[in-house]
C-alpha cells in the first residue's frame, strides 16, 4: 500500500472538513457541540496551530486553521479521539457500534490572499446553505457571532487575522461581506471536492510510491510553488528510504517495554494485575507516546496491549486531560528509545517520524 503523507506547511492556511461515520448526527445530541469546542480549546492550548474559524453542523465539522510547527494531525487526532471517547461514554456505546468519525479529515491548503476570506465566509454560511438559519449571524454554532462581538469569543479563536482586513468597524464590515455570500451554493473548490484531481497530480509529481491527498486552492503561482516543494519532498523521501537505518517509529512492543522499564513494572505484574494503578499507568503512557509523539495508529498499540480500541480511546482521552503530567514522562521514554537505537547501531529509531513539511512563501 502506498504511504499517504499529509501536506504540511508551516504558516499554511488549511480548511479541514471532518465527517461522522454513517452520516450520524452526533452534534445534535445534548452537550455534544459544547464538548467538541472544549476539546478544540484543550488541543489548541497544547500546540501552536491557530483556529481562525469553525462551523459545527449536525453530521460534520469545518475548521479553518493556520498551521504552526506542529502537524495538523496532532490537533485533529486529539480532538477526535477525545470526542469519540465522550460519545461512547455518554451513550453507553460499545465497540460493535463502529467508529465515530468517517476517517481522517479532508484537508485543503488555501492561499491566504485572496482565498482565506472566501473560505471563512463559506464556512460561516454553512447553516444558511443547509437551511438551518436565514443568515450567518443567526446560527449559534459557528464562529460568526464571535467575529461580530455579539457572543464571547473563546480564548483559542483567532479573529484578528481576518478582521484586520475590514477597517475601523471590522465586525459590521465582516458581517456585510459574509451576507454577500448568503445565496451562494456549494462550491467544490472550497469544500475539498477536487481532492481526486489533486491526488492524481501529487501521484504524478511524487511517483506511484507516495501519495498526498490534500487539495490545494490558490493562484497558478501558488500551486506551482507547492508543486516544486513537493518535488523536494520526494527527493528527501527517496534519500531516506535508501539510507541504511532509516528514521522510523519504534515497534509498539519496544515502546511498551521501555515504558515498563521507566515505571519499574515487570511483565508478571502486567499479566497478574492488569487493572492495578501501576499497570494502568503503563498502558496510558504507552498509548499517549505512541499516538501523540509518534502519530501511530490506535489499532497497533491495542494489539500490543491486548485491549479493545474503545479502551485505547478512553486511555488517550484521559491522557489528553492530564497532558502536563504525561509530557515529561513521554520525553523520557523517547530519549530512552533513541539511546537504545543508537547503542544497537540501528539509527535514530526513537526519533519522531519524518514530517512532510512543504515551505511556501507568503501562504
Amino acid at each position: 500500500m502506498p504511504r499517504t503523507a499529509r501536506l504540511s506547511v508551516r504558516g499554511g492556511i488549511f480548511h479541514l472538513v471532518s465527517r461522522f461515520a454513517r452520516d450520524e448526527y452526533w452534534l445534535d445530541r445534548p452537550g455534544a457541540r459544547d464538548e467538541y469546542l472544549r476539546l478544540i480549546g484543550a488541543a489548541a492550548g497544547r500546540n501552536d496551530t491557530k483556529i481562525l474559524a469553525y462551523c459545527l453542523m449536525s453530521n460534520h465539522v469545518h475548521l479553518v486553521v493556520k498551521q504552526g510547527d506542529d502537524p495538523l494531525a496532532r490537533l485533529t487526532k486529539s480532538v477526535h479521539t477525545g470526542f469519540a471517547a465522550w460519545a461512547n461514554a455518554s451513550t453507553g456505546r460499545k465497540k460493535a457500534g463502529g467508529p465515530v468519525f468517517a476517517g481522517r479529515p479532508r484537508t485543503i491548503l488555501v492561499e491566504k490572499d485572496p482565498y482565506l476570506l472566501e473560505v471563512v465566509r463559506y464556512v460561516h454560511n454553512n447553516p444558511v446553505r443547509a437551511k438551518q438559519a436565514r443568515r450567518a449571524r443567526e446560527s449559534a454554532w459557528t464562529s460568526h457571532r464571535a467575529y461580530l462581538g455579539t457572543a464571547q469569543a473563546p480564548a483559542w479563536l483567532d479573529t484578528r487575522t481576518v478582521l484586520a482586513k475590514f477597517g475601523r468597524t471590522p465586525g459590521k464590515a465582516f458581517d456585510a461581506f459574509v451576507e454577500l455570500g448568503r445565496d451562494e451554493g456549494r462550491r467544490p473548490e472550497l469544500s475539498g471536492a477536487v481532492d481526486a484531481r489533486e491526488a492524481a497530480l501529487v501521484r504524478h509529481t511524487l511517483g506511484d510510491g507516495h501519495r498526498i491527498s490534500d487539495g490545494v486552492l490558490g493562484t497558478d503561482g501558488f500551486t506551482d510553488r507547492v508543486g516544486v516543494a513537493r518535488k523536494k519532498v520526494q527527493a528527501k523521501l527517496s534519500a531516506r528510504d535508501s539510507r541504511e537505518g532509516a528514521r522510523s517509529r519504534p515497534t509498539p512492543r519496544a515502546l511498551v517495554d521501555t515504558v515498563m522499564q521507566l515505571l519499574d513494572v515487570d511483565s508478571i505484574e502486567m499479566r497478574t494485575r492488569p487493572k492495578s494503578r501501576r499497570s494502568a499507568m503503563v498502558k496510558r503512557l504507552s498509548v499517549w507516546v505512541w499516538t501523540h509523539e509518534y502519530l501511530g495508529s490506535q489499532i497497533e498499540i491495542a494489539r500490543t496491549l491486548d485491549l479493545d480500541t474503545s479502551v485505547i480511546s478512553r486511555y488517550y482521552a484521559q491522557a489528553v486531560e492530564n497532558a502536563g503530567d504525561f509530557d515529561e514522562m513521554a520525553t523520557a521514554v523517547v530519549s530512552r528509545l533513541r539511546r537504545r537505537a543508537k547503542e544497537q547501531g540501528k539509527g535514530p529509531s526513537g526519533a519522531l517520524p519524518v514530517r512532510y513539511h512543504v515551505d511556501v512563501d507568503e501562504v
